[in-house]
C-alpha cells in the first residue's frame, strides 16, 4: 500500500460509516489566534466541539496537514518530523469510545492487515471503560498498558480548548530496534514501538488558568499520523524509507554523491534535508514568508537548518529550490496550492538561501576567530597571572602584592575589553557583564585579605600564604569556568542572526574543550518565543463574545445587505462592557445582535459597516460591526438617545454614502488582481487585502521587482474596464463547480460546500469567491488611481489604491499644488516640468560650489589643529570647535586630522542652524587600550541635552542647547583621564 493508498483507504472507511469527508484546513490557523501554525487534526473540528459553529455532519473524517514547532530540533532521527498528514475520525456528540475502539481496530487488523501480535494499547491510569472496549474485542490483558496524564492525556491545542483522556495504538517494530530491556514496551525512549494512532475521548473544556469542566456533549478526536502508519504496513523501520519519502532522499543522494544507509551522520543529514524540504514547500504555499518573528521565523529556521546540513553533505551551492521541485511533483496532485504556487516558492527558497550562503561565513568568523580565539588567549593568560602572583607571595612583598595584584587584574580586564571591542555581535558589553564584572567581585575577598594584613598583620606568613592562594585558585576557577564556556547569548545571536542551528555550535564548542551555557540560552529563546506570542496576538475582529457563548445563542445572523441598506429587525442580544443586559440607556457603550441585518460584519478585509439602529424609544449610533467565529454579526455602537432592549423591533439602517465608498474599493480589489494576473503573469495571487472607505490596500504574490510602467499599464487597464461599465453579479453555487469554471478562491480560506461567486463582465474578466458588498457595474467606481507600491516581504508586494470620491479629492488637490507651483515658477502647467528640472539643476550647482568652499575651509583648517593637541597621560588629545560645517564635511575633516596625528583621540564641534553637533575619532591604537568613541561623544553630548553614539572609531552627536558647547568641551579631557587612571 502506497501512502496515496492509505489516505484514500481510512477516508473510504470511514465514509462508509457516515462520516462527511472534509477538506483539511490551512497550516496557518484564519481563525483561531491562540495557535502558530495548524498542529492537529482537531483545529479546524475546535469550534464544532465547543459549539461554537454548527458541523455540516456530526460525524466527519479529513487528512489534515499538521506542522509541529516542537520538534524541529529533533529531526534528523528516525521518527521524527515537524510536517505530517494526520488521518482524522471525528464525532460531534455522537459516537463515544466504543464506536472509536471498535472502528480503529477494525481498521488497522482487517483492512491494514497489522498482525495483532505487533500492536499493543496504551490508556489513561483510570480509564476503566477504555479498558473493557479493548478487552471486549480480543485485546490480551497483557497488551493494555496504563499510563498517567503526561502519555495519555491529550490537549488542549494552544493554552485552551478541548481535552480529554486518550488511548493509543502502538506498532511493535521488533525487538532489534529496541534497548533489550526486559521492560522495554510502548512509551520506551528507544524507539522500538511507534505509536500510530491516537483515540482522544474529548470530555472537557479548558481554559487559560488550567480549569477543567465537562463538555455538554463528549466528542471523539483521533489522529493517525499517515507516515508513521505507512512505515509500518511497508516493513519499514522509518518514515524516510516509505515512498512518501523516497523520492526526496533519492534526489539528495544524487545531488550529493552520498549513499543513504551507509553512515549514520550521512543519514541524519539526509533526513534533516528531506523532511525540512517539505515542511518548507507547504509553509510558503500557506503564505508564510521567512521573518525573524512568528510563522517567519519558523520557515526561516527550516530553510538555514537544511542549507546546513546540506553543507555538510558537500552542497554548498543553493539546492533547496530544487528540494522544493520534488515536493511540488509529488504531492500537488494532493495539495494544488503546491502545484499554483510552484514559483513562488521556489523564487523564495533561491532569494532566502543566498542570503544566508551570505551570512554564514560572517557566522563562521565570528564563531571561530572571535568567540574561541578570545578564550584561548584569556585562558593563556593565567599562567603569567599564577606565576606573578607566587612570585609575589613568596618574596613576602605583601606591601606590593595588592597593586601588583590590581595591576595584573587590569592587564587581564583590558585583554578582555579589547576582545569586547571587536565582537560583531554587541560582545563587548557580554565580555564586561560575564567576564570583567565578575571578576572584579570575586577579587574583593582578595583584596580584603591583603588589606587587613597591611593594617594589623593578624595572620603567621604561613596562615595569610594559605589563605591568599586558596582565594586565588578560587577565583582563578571561576573565571577559567566562565571563560571556557560559550554564553547562551552568544550561542543565541548565532541562531538567530546567522542561521547557527545550537547543535551545531555546541558541536563546534566541544572540538576547543567548551561547553554551552544551556540555560541562559533557553531564557534569550523564552523572550523570542515570547515576541512571536506577541507577533500571532488576534485582534478584536477575531475576538468571539464571551456573553455570546454563554447565552449560547447558536443561529447565525441573517445578512440581507447584498440587496437592502435598511431593514426592520429584532434585538435578540444586548451587552454593556460584555455583560449581558435586558435594557441598555443613553451614554451606553453597547454591542447588539439583531435577528436579521443589513449591517456588513468585518470579514475577508472588507470593514464593517456604520450607520444606526433606532426605535420607539431610541436610538443607537453603530460605530463597527464585527462577525463572530459562529457568524454571529455583531453591532459596536453607543445609545445616543433614549433607550433599547432586548426584543425590541428596530430599523436597522447603514451609512448608505460610506458603504458605496467601500464597494467601490472592493470591487476594483477584483479588478486590479485580474490586471496584475494579465500584465505579471497567473501566478500573482491574492495574499491579504483592507477594503476601506477613505483607500484599499492590495496584497499579493510576486517575486519581482513592478516598474513604474508596469504599474502605468496596470492603473490603465483597470480603468479601461471602468469606462466599459461592465456587469458585476453573484451566483451561488457549489464549491467544485465553482473552481472546475475557473473561479479564483484562496487555498488558505475555508469555504462550504456552496460558495457565492463575483463574476465581473461577460465573458468575465474576472472571477473571485468572495462575501463581500460591490458595486453593481464597474462604471460606479468612477476612477481608479494607485497611489503606492512597495515590497513588504520575499515574493510579497502591496499595492495601495483610490477609487470614486476619495480619488476624485485626491486629484483636485494635486491639481491645485501644481497651479500654486506654476504660479511661483512663473509658468504654465505644461512648462511647470521644464521649470523645476532648470531650479533643480541651478541648486544643484549652487550646492556643490558650497560644499568646495567648505571642503577648502576645512583642509586649511585642519592644517592648523594638529599644533593644538595635548598630551594627557601619555594619550594625544585634539579638542577643537570650529566653523559651521555641516557633518559629511565634519567627518572628513576628522580622517584628515586623525592620518596626520597617526595615534590620537579627536573630538571636533560645531554649530549648524543653532545646534551643536559632534564628531570624535580614535585610532586603532587606542582602541586597542579599550577607549572607544561612542563612549567618548555620547558623555559629551548629554552636557548639551543631547546623546549619541556609534562604533570604537568613529562617533557622531548632536545636541540642543548651543552655548553650552565649550562646557561640552572641557570635560574631553577628564572622561579620558578617568579612562586612563
Amino acid at each position: 500500500m502506497t501512502g496515496d493508498e492509505l489516505r484514500q483507504a481510512f477516508l473510504n472507511f470511514f465514509q462508509d460509516r457516515e462520516h462527511k469527508i472534509i477538506p483539511g484546513s490551512s497550516l496557518v490557523p484564519r481563525r483561531d489566534p491562540t495557535l502558530l501554525l495548524t498542529s492537529a487534526g482537531m483545529v479546524q473540528i475546535k469550534p464544532y466541539f465547543l459549539g461554537l459553529e454548527t458541523p455540516p455532519s456530526r460525524r466527519l473524517a479529513s487528512c489534515q496537514k499538521c506542522f509541529r514547532t516542537t520538534d524541529i530540533d529533533s529531526v534528523g532521527d528516525s521518527k521524527h518530523l515537524t510536517f505530517f498528514e494526520m488521518l482524522g475520525n471525528f464525532s460531534v456528540g455522537d459516537y463515544f469510545k466504543k464506536e472509536a475502539i471498535s472502528w480503529a481496530w477494525d481498521f488497522v487488523t482487517n483492512y491494514l492487515k497489522l498482525p495483532k501480535e505487533r500492536l499493543w494499547i496504551t490508556i489513561y491510569h483510570d480509564d476503566d471503560e477504555a479498558f473493557a472496549y479493548w478487552r471486549q474485542i480480543g485485546v490480551p490483558v497483557e497488551k493494555i498498558l496504563r499510563f498517567g496524564e503526561k502519555d495519555n492525556f491529550w490537549g488542549p491545542v494552544g493554552d485552551s480548548g478541548p481535552c480529554g483522556p486518550c488511548s493509543e495504538i502502538h506498532y511493535d517494530l521488533g525487538e532489534e530496534f529496541g534497548c533489550g530491556k526486559s521492560e522495554c514496551k510502548p512509551n520506551c525512549e528507544c524507539g522500538r514501538f511507534s505509536e500510530i494512532w491516537n483515540l482522544v475521548f474529548t470530555q472537557y473544556n479548558q481554559d487559560q488558568s488550567g480549569q477543567r469542566t465537562p463538555l455538554p456533549k463528549p466528542n471523539i478526536d483521533t489522529g493517525m499520523g499517515l507516515e508513521r502508519t505507512l512505515a509500518a504496513i511497508q516493513g519499514k523501520s522509518s518514515p524516510y524509507e516509505t515512498d512518501l519519502f523516497s523520492p526526496l532522499v533519492d534526489h539528495i543522494c544524487r545531488l550529493s554523491g552520498k549513499e543513504y544507509g551507509r553512515e549514520e551522520n550521512i543519514d541524519r543529514a539526509i533526513r534533516i534535508v528531506a523532511e525540512h524540504s517539505r515542511g518548507i514547500a507547504f509553509l510558503i504555499a500557506a503564505d508564510v514568508r521567512p521573518d525573524n518573528v512568528g510563522r517567519g521565523y519558523v520557515l526561516r529556521r527550516l530553510l538555514r537548518r537544511a542549507s546546513l546540513f546540506g553543507r555538510k553533505l558537500g552542497l554548498d551551492n543553493p539546492f533547496l529550490n530544487e528540494m522544493a521541485e520534488v515536493t511540488v511533483s509529488t504531492m500537488s496532485h494532493i495539495y494544488p496550492e503546491l502545484r499554483v504556487n510552484r514559483d513562488l516558492i521556489k523564487e523564495v527558497i533561491t532569494a532566502e538561501e543566498e542570503k544566508f550562503q551570505q551570512t554564514l561565513p560572517v557566522g563562521m568568523a565570528i564563531l571561530e576567530l572571535t568567540f574561541f580565539r578570545m578564550r584561548e588567549e584569556l585562558l593563556n593568560y593565567f599562567p603569567k597571572f599564577e606565576a606573578s602572583f607566587e612570585d609575589a607571595i613568596s618574596q613576602r612583598r605583601f606591601r606590593d602584592l595588592k597593586r601588583g595584584v590590581e595591576a595584573a587584574v587590569e592587564d587581564f580586564q583590558m585583554d578582555c575589553r579589547t576582545w569586547g571591542h571587536v565582537l560583531i555581535v554587541g560582545g563587548r558589553d557580554i565580555v564586561q557583564e560575564v567576564l570583567v564584572e565578575p571578576m572584579n567581585a570575586d577579587l574583593e575577598n582578595l583584596k580584603k585579605l591583603i588589606s587587613d594584613y597591611r593594617a594589623s598583620t593578624p595572620y603567621s606568613f604561613d596562615a595569610l600564604k594559605r589563605s591568599l592562594r586558596e582565594e586565588f585558585l578560587r577565583f582563578k576557577g571561576d573565571v577559567e569556568s566562565r571563560t571556557r564556556r560559550l554564553m547562551g547569548v552568544e550561542v543565541f545571536v548565532l541562531y538567530d542572526t546567522y542561521g547557527f542551528p545550537p547543535e551545531l555550535t555546541a558541536e563546534i564548542a566541544r572540538e576547543k574543550g567548551l561547553s554551552i551555557d544551556w540555560e541562559s540560552f533557553q531564557a534569550e529563546m523564552e523572550k523570542q518565543r515570547e515576541r512571536a506570542r506577541v507577533s500571532m496576538r488576534g485582534t478584536g475582529s477575531l475576538k468571539v463574545k464571551a456573553t455570546v457563548i454563554r447565552k449560547q445563542i447558536r443561529k447565525r445572523t441573517d445578512f440581507v445587505g447584498y440587496k437592502v441598506a435598511s431593514s426592520q429587525s429584532k434585538v435578540i442580544e444586548l451587552t454593556v462592557k460584555e455583560k449581558p443586559v435586558e435594557t441598555a440607556s443613553q451614554g451606553d457603550d453597547i454591542d447588539v445582535i439583531l435577528e436579521k441585518t443589513p449591517f456588513y460584519g468585518e470579514m475577508g478585509g472588507q470593514v464593517g459597516d456604520t450607520g444606526q439602529i433606532s426605535s420607539q424609544k431610541g436610538k443607537v449610533a453603530i460605530v463597527n460591526t464585527i462577525r463572530t467565529l459562529s457568524d454571529l454579526i455583531v453591532h459596536q455602537g453607543k445609545v445616543i438617545e433614549g433607550s433599547i432592549s432586548v426584543g425590541d423591533e428596530v430599523e436597522a439602517k447603514v451609512d448608505v454614502p460610506r458603504r458605496l465608498d467601500i464597494a467601490r474599493n472592493h470591487t476594483a480589489t477584483h479588478l486590479l488582481q485580474a490586471a496584475l494576473r494579465q500584465r505579471l503573469g497567473s501566478r500573482v495571487y491574492q495574499k491579504g487585502s483592507l477594503v476601506e472607505p477613505e483607500r484599499f490596500r492590495f496584497d499579493f504574490s510576486h517575486i519581482a521587482p513592478i516598474t513604474e510602467e508596469e504599474l502605468k499599464e496596470i492603473q490603465s487597464q483597470v480603468n479601461e474596464w471602468i469606462r466599459q461599465d461592465l456587469k458585476v453579479k453573484a451566483k451561488k453555487l457549489p464549491y467544485t463547480q465553482a473552481i472546475a469554471e475557473g473561479t479564483i478562491a484562496l487555498f488558505e480560506e475555508k469555504y462550504g460546500e456552496e460558495v457565492r461567486m463575483l463574476e465581473i463582465g461577460k465573458p468575465a474578466i474576472s472571477k473571485e469567491l468572495c462575501g463581500g458588498t460591490h458595486v453593481s457595474s464597474t462604471g460606479e467606481i468612477g476612477i481608479f488611481l494607485i497611489t503606492s507600491e512597495s515590497s513588504i516581504g520575499t515574493g510579497l508586494h502591496r499595492i495601495e489604491a483610490v477609487t470614486g470620491r476619495k480619488a476624485e479629492s485626491l486629484i483636485e488637490s494635486r491639481l491645485t499644488a501644481l497651479q500654486d507651483l506654476a504660479k511661483e515658477v512663473e509658468g504654465s502647467l505644461d512648462e511647470v516640468p521644464g521649470k523645476v528640472k532648470a531650479l533643480i539643476s541651478e541648486l544643484e550647482a549652487e550646492r556643490k560650489r558650497v560644499l568646495s568652499l567648505e571642503r577648502e575651509l576645512s583642509r586649511r583648517i585642519a592644517e592648523d589643529l594638529p599644533g593644538q593637541a595635548e598630551q594627557v597621560s601619555g594619550v594625544t588629545v585634539l579638542v577643537a570647535k570650529v566653523p559651521a560645517l555641516t557633518m559629511p564635511i565634519l567627518r572628513e575633516m576628522g580622517d584628515i586630522l586623525r592620518d596626520r596625528l597617526k595615534s590620537a583621540i579627536v573630538v571636533l564641534a560645531t554649530v549648524y542652524n543653532d545646534k551643536p553637533n559632534f564628531l570624535a575619532m580614535v585610532t586603532p591604537d587606542l582602541i586597542a587600550r579599550g577607549f572607544h568613541a561612542g563612549d567618548i561623544i555620547n558623555q559629551v553630548a548629554k552636557v548639551t541635552g543631547g546623546g549619541g553614539g556609534g562604533k570604537a572609531a568613529m562617533a557622531q552627536a548632536g545636541g540642543k542647547d548651543a552655548g553650552k558647547i565649550d562646557q561640552a568641551l572641557k570635560l574631553v579631557k577628564r572622561v579620558i583621564a578617568s579612562k586612563i587612571c
